[in-house]
């Protein structure tokens, strides 16, 4: 599923490169599904939000992290008419990596979006371990760590899975004040493979980014409204140019 035609693995390789410590580390890479329908700031706020917690109160080194825009298949069954073919979820998502500035450790797998069908979530993710591990021959095997919002955590079995697998992980991002009370009864339970990151910033972006949502997006675009404290513009370009083609 996962070869070097899908999947970039030149961030993981430098950042490896220029680890100067010897401070033993885990080395760990960062990965979050989605339709992307389109991308907008909080997919990308919450992989940063992880990269930073993990960093620091679990002293990982995140030497990489990727975007997997769904298949397809799934999308348009989900989405029907609103639904923008992969290439474009594709392209989006490169654009707003480079706009937020963060291309030295994100990047878009295509394996997903590139699959002959729809793939479970931990499968994705558990081949994509196994490729990254094959492939850089680390000393010591590198983890995948699933990002993920509360709501999904909570429905999908898949997430279950991940993290009773070996090497795995996955990291919950949910904001403060919302579910404190389920969130606090999960930590009382010790798993070094699940990592709950409270969005508990007080500035007002912050409240802002923990309401996006695609759907939203694509209905202020029918309505004709402003857009870019959802989204980036240069993903309101793109859509433009895909209306206009």
């Amino acid at each position: 599923m996962h070869s070097t035609v899908t999947t970039d693995l030149s961030n993981l390789c430098r950042n490896l490169h220029d680890i100067t410590d010897n401070n033993h580390k885990e080395n760990v890479v960062l990965f979050k599904t989605g339709a992307f329908n389109p991308i907008h700031r909080a997919h990308l706020s919450n992989m940063i939000k992880a990269k930073e917690y993990l960093e620091r109160i679990h002293d990982f080194r995140v030497i990489g992290g990727y975007l997997s825009p769904s298949h397809d298949e799934y999308v348009q069954a989900k989405l029907d008419e609103e639904f923008i073919v992969g290439h474009h979820r594709v392209r989006m998502c490169e654009e707003a990596i480079k706009e937020a500035n963060q291309q030295h450790w994100l990047s878009v797998d295509k394996a997903e979006i590139m699959a002959p069908h729809i793939m479970s979530i931990s499968k994705v993710t558990l081949d994509l371990q196994t490729f990254i591990n094959e492939i850089l021959k680390s000393e010591k095997s590198i983890r995948v760590i699933y990002v993920t919002g509360l709501d999904l955590f909570n429905d999908c079995h898949g997430m279950r899975v991940m993290q009773q697998s070996p090497w795995n992980g996955v990291a919950v991002v949910y904001r403060s004040g919302v579910q404190e009370k389920f969130v606090e009864s999960m930590q009382c339970v010790p798993c070094e493979k699940l990592f709950y990151i409270r969005n508990d910033s007080s500035d007002n972006q912050s409240e802002v980014l923990s309401g996006i949502s695609s759907t939203e997006i694509r209905q202020r675009l029918r309505n004709e409204q402003w857009c870019e404290d959802l989204t980036y513009r240069s993903i309101l370009n793109y859509m433009k140019m895909m209306r206009n083609e």
